[in-house]
């Protein structure tokens, strides 16, 4: 019995050729793991910094509701003769705020009035939700 090896056009013996990888075998396991590892950094970049903006949004928010909330309390003490709202349910049932507001914690405001000055002092505790610290947010500061 005779045996013949083919050999292609370049040069490569057939039994050789087949322990290359060719162009249909797909990736590496080796090559997908660095692609996640690549797109993994990406997004961790990416969410550090709209977390931080994220945070920075809320506490500008909770100063906007103090403000709103402050007005809206001037306003009711003008319409009613100097006298002041027992709780922001008064300020929504005059029509001064179309709902009661929570801060962007979703924990109500602290709402004292009359306050140091003219109208109400209103506070948000903060991101930390504890009243008295650094982060309070304040309409009279």
């Amino acid at each position: 019995m005779q045996t013949t090896e083919t050999v292609n056009n370049d040069g490569i013996d057939g039994r050789l050729k087949a322990g290359r990888r060719t162009a249909e075998a797909g990736f590496t396991l080796l090559e997908v793991m660095i692609v996640l590892a690549i797109i993994g950094l990406i997004a961790g970049s990416i969410g550090v910094a709209v977390f931080g903006r994220f945070k920075k949004a809320q506490i500008n928010t909770a100063k906007i509701n103090v403000t709103e909330i402050a007005n809206a309390t001037q306003q009711y003490m003008i319409e009613n003769g100097s006298t002041c709202p027992q709780s922001m349910d008064d300020l929504v049932a005059k029509g001064n705020l179309k709902k009661k507001i929570f801060d962007p914690w979703n924990k109500d405001f602290i709402f004292k009035c009359p306050g140091q000055g003219d109208g109400a002092d209103v506070m948000s505790t903060g991101p930390d939700k504890q009243e008295g610290t650094a982060d309070d947010i304040k309409s009279w500061e």
